[in-house]
Order: structure tokens, then sequence, then C-alpha cells
């Protein structure tokens, strides 16, 4: 799992293939209960790069996927956006990563 610091999504999306980012913050708790579940399947799907993003230190990323609740996971495949889910439960980034899998 990467802990995107700067801004740059859409320099990674030019350049992966596919890619799962989770937006959530550090205040926000139910960011803090989808977190291990992303951390797991990041170290299982060594393949796939699994970002972490910041959105109040990410504008452009953020605006990127319209983003208006946290947290939320999203896969790109060629740097399409095809598949965005939002909420704390464990499913959501099992069946983002099954989408981009699929």
């Amino acid at each position: 799992m990467i802990d995107l610091k700067t801004d740059t999504l859409d320099i990674l999306l030019k350049t992966q293939e596919r890619l799962i980012v989770m937006f959530g913050t550090d205040w926000c708790g139910n960011c803090d209960i989808l977190k291990p579940e992303f951390k797991r399947l990041s170290e299982l799907h060594k393949d796939i790069p699994f970002i972490l993003i910041n959105p109040d230190n990410a504008p452009k990323s953020r605006d990127l996927i319209n983003l208006t609740d946290i947290p939320t996971v999203v896969a790109f495949k060629d740097g399409t956006n095809i598949i965005q889910m939002f909420g704390n439960k464990t499913e959501v980034v099992d069946k983002v990563l099954s989408t981009l899998l699929g």
C-alpha cells in the first residue's frame, strides 16, 4: 500500500494499467475501519498498486472522481474509473477489487 503524499493521481493513471485508490483521512473513523482490509488486500495482490490518498491534501485527485464522501474506494483500468464505492464495510474493497480483476 502506498500512502500518496502528493497530488499526482493523474500521473499514476497514465503509467499504471490497473490501480486501486482509497480516499480517506486520519480524522475519519470509518476510514480507520476500512484501512486494515485495504492493506491486507494490497499485500495479497502485489501486482496491483493500492494507493491511499488524503483528499484534504489532494484536490486535483479528489476532483478526478467527483469525491463526495469518505472512505471511497475506486478501481481504475487503463486510466478509466471502472467502479467507485463509498462505505466502511470490508465488502467495499472486496467488490472493487473483484470488479478490477473480473
